[in-house]
């Protein structure tokens, strides 16, 4: 079950990316040409944040159910503080991604609140940059020594009974 878990956490991953880039574009768009904010703004915002708290959901489920990694990790947090990959996935991984979640929120809600497009496609694309920016220090890239995944893993084709 782990295997399939984090197949999907890995790849629902890029999901999100491309949406972000799809809400930045789009909010730095409509700043800039001082557009209106449309009903695809609101929508694409609304799948964008509907995936970033799935995805979410599915690595708090891995992090604290069914990760072998951060088991060993909590099983002595000591030694995980010492070991760069255990460090990572116990400890700086979990806290980038919770903060992207927090600043993808603040754009998405104070851009709602906004009284007018030029205000909600601001304030989206600020909040979202600095959430892009968390994304990118925090995720786990192949050329990571210790720590990398593959950019897209495979389907697992023995499924572990974890």
């Amino acid at each position: 079950m782990y295997d399939v878990i984090l197949f999907i956490h890995s790849w629902l991953r890029w999901i999100v990316t491309f949406c972000l880039i799809i809400v930045l574009f789009r909010s730095f768009s409509g700043w800039i040409k001082s557009s209106a904010y449309l009903k695809f703004d609101k929508i694409m915002g609304g799948i964008f944040i509907g995936f970033t708290h799935l995805q979410l959901l599915i690595g708090l489920f891995l992090y604290f159910s069914l990760s072998p990694i951060t088991n060993m990790a909590m099983n002595n947090m000591g030694v995980a503080m010492k070991n760069q990959s255990l460090r990572f996935w116990a400890v700086e991984h979990i806290v980038a991604m919770i903060i992207f979640v927090i600043f993808v929120q603040l754009g998405r809600t104070l851009s709602k609140k906004a009284q007018n497009s030029i205000t909600k496609h601001k304030k989206c694309a600020i909040y979202n940059t600095i959430a892009l920016l968390i994304l990118i220090a925090g995720m786990p890239w192949p050329s990571r020594k210790e720590i990398g995944r593959p950019l897209f893993m495979e389907y697992p084709t023995q499924v572990s009974s974890n």
